[in-house]
């Protein structure tokens, strides 16, 4: 169903009685009748995609899709990520690791000689069933319809040699559905999915006791009596004053609004309405409060827009704009209530200060060039390059790993056989084999003497040999890697966290960066392909919006996906907020300047 990328509208929330009327409706589907959304926030939008069109639902938490259905249909399906967090919601269906990577992954439903018994009961036609590895049987991987009238009569026969499509897949992990929400969730381990269920499983055990030891008592003054049930009635209380009031709410924003103007240090105008709400007003609210429970939708406002208006009227701020596409083009902080304001400690107060002593202390000793650069330098991406063998090389490389561990007299052997190798690997398996079947030319150290092995890696794929049966030391790994060798690459983030799960084959791909004049005599800077590095094109238009002070606009490239293009030559900027503020280092950075250097009339 998500081969493609589906083109989605706009996220709008679903009303409470929409939320409790889809939750009663999965319960019913998946006769799980415990089922609840983890979160009081649901919202949907409708998808078309290259075989249908429907709706997909999200929770509130990263807006990860969670369930979906067609347009015409009442079946509803969940998503992998939906699994993970109810292991039990649908039967699943085992399978092998290389069926999932080298055919469900790549479009293929999943066959009856491909799947592993035994089967589920619940396993019969038309039923919605998880795709999972026989080795982490937990971890739902494609979600499916099953096909064949029963499965469970698969149980007693080996399905090796029987032909049929067992499971249509229609959703699995990393397909278009992932990709256009920009879903960055790690898979689980399926002892997290466990301990996950355990400890819900513990903590309604626990309840159910309270409840239990709440029952036996006989009078409502035991009750009271009771410390253990007086601390239940405590912590009932703090769970309703927790419940603000819609007033208490606009007193919180109201007071985090005049901070704000007051103390954010980092504020500059212009800025646009939602960076000014998510990157100030909710990070300067009064400590150990519950953001869920104070933001603009639970005030008497509702939206941003009114919000902002309404203090635009009171004189606070100046918008430009129309409707909710507003932009705070300057405050006023000489409003008696901003001057009679008393600032309050916020959490990321103390983190703000420490890095305003730090530039102090830098500029006071010299050493501010040295500490940005060990900080970029702790703090950058990092690319892996490895190397897939093919053909013969398959095999060469782990025997001969093999064979080197075994002279170390490693017990057992300390390599793990694996697709990829590194450069470094390669080379050492190299210089082993020639030194253990002595080819290194004697009457010239500097070449070695080609085997029969060896002088058809080095000649491969080409027509005439280049090489004889001497070849320059110099040479030969360049002429092996490039024959028997498919190059690789991954991609680290500053954490050192993978960006995917699996090589991505090619060399790493560098962010282009483009300077140039448009029709119109207009100066541009477009930026792309960054989005292999996760970085976000909204992310990425407002910071360089506020920071290059210039109008952004985020579109579609057929080569690079999304583009964003600022007005003005930035590109000096640009590449200092890559290097400084994502961690992308220079040599992953192509920059073009187009502009013809013309000398202008004054």
């Amino acid at each position: 169903m998500f081969k493609k990328e589906p083109r989605v509208k706009a996220l709008s929330n679903l009303k409470n009685s929409e939320r409790k009327k889809l939750q009663t409706r999965i319960q019913t589907q998946f006769n799980d009748p415990e089922f609840k959304f983890r979160s009081n926030v649901i919202k949907q939008t409708n998808f078309v995609s290259t075989v249908t069109e429907g709706t997909i639902y999200t929770d509130d938490d990263g807006n990860i899709p969670i369930f979906f259905k067609e347009k015409h249909n009442d079946t509803i399906y969940p998503t992998v990520y939906t699994c993970w967090s109810y292991p039990r919601l649908i039967p699943v269906v085992l399978t092998h690791k290389v069926v999932l990577q080298d055919h469900i992954f790549n479009g293929a439903n999943l066959m009856i000689s491909g799947t592993v018994p035994p089967f589920d009961s619940r396993l019969q036609q038309n039923v919605i069933c998880g795709i999972v590895d026989k080795i982490s049987p937990n971890v739902v991987l494609a979600i499916g319809i099953v096909e064949l009238a029963d499965l469970t009569r698969y149980n007693e026969i080996d399905v090796l040699g029987q032909s049929g499509v067992a499971v249509k897949i229609i959703h699995h992990l990393e397909d278009g559905l992932f990709k256009e929400f920009k879903v960055r969730l790690d898979v689980p381990d399926s002892t997290q999915i466990e301990s996950h269920e355990d400890t819900n499983i513990v903590q309604d055990d626990e309840e159910m006791n309270n409840f239990a030891s709440i029952a036996t008592n006989n009078t409502a003054d035991a009750i009271i009596e009771s410390s253990s049930n007086h601390k239940i009635k405590v912590k009932e209380i703090a769970e309703v004053l927790e419940k603000l009031s819609m007033e208490d709410v606009d007193y919180f924003m109201t007071r985090t609004l005049y901070y704000t103007i007051k103390q954010d240090q980092i504020l500059s105008t212009p800025i646009n309405a939602s960076t000014f709400i998510s990157n100030h007003i909710m990070k300067n609210l009064p400590p150990n409060l519950n953001h869920e429970e104070i933001n603009v939708k639970k005030s008497s406002w509702k939206k941003t827009a009114k919000y902002l208006k309404h203090f635009e009227k009171e004189g606070f701020l100046k918008l430009k704009g129309k409707g909710d596409d507003l932009i705070i083009v300057q405050v006023n902080k000489e409003k008696d209530e901003i001057k009679n304001f008393v600032p309050y400690k916020v959490s990321n107060q103390m983190s703000n200060n420490n890095s305003n002593n730090n530039d102090v202390n830098n500029k006071g000793n010299g050493n501010s060039n040295k500490t940005e650069k060990n900080n970029s330098a702790n703090n950058s991406f990092t690319v892996e390059t490895l190397y897939k063998p093919t053909s013969e090389m398959k095999t060469f490389l782990p025997q001969q790993l093999a064979s080197i561990h075994s002279e170390k007299q490693d017990n057992p052997p300390n390599f793990v056989q694996t697709e990829y190798y590194t450069i470094s690997t390669i080379k050492e398996v190299i210089d082993f084999y020639i030194k253990k079947y002595s080819l290194v030319n004697q009457k010239n150290p500097k070449t070695i003497l080609l085997d029969d092995l060896l002088f058809k890696m080095v000649n491969k794929s080409v027509k005439s040999p280049k090489f004889d049966r001497i070849i320059p030391r110099s040479q030969i790994m360049e002429a092996i890697v490039t024959n028997n060798f498919n190059e690789y690459y991954k991609i680290f983030d500053k954490a050192g966290t993978p960006l995917f799960k699996a090589p991505k084959r090619g060399s790493a791909p560098h962010i282009n960066i483009v300077t140039e004049l448009k029709i119109g005599r207009k100066i541009v800077t477009r930026i792309n392909n960054f989005e292999v590095y996760n970085i976000d094109s909204e992310k990425i238009a407002s910071d360089l919006r506020k920071l290059c002070s210039g109008s952004t606009t985020i579109s579609e490239t057929p080569q690079f996906g999304l583009e964003v293009q600022i007005q003005g030559p930035h590109g000096s900027t640009i590449i200092q907020y890559l290097n400084d503020k994502i961690g992308i280092p220079n040599k992953w950075i192509d920059f073009e300047n187009k502009l013809k250097n013309k000398n202008r009339k004054k």
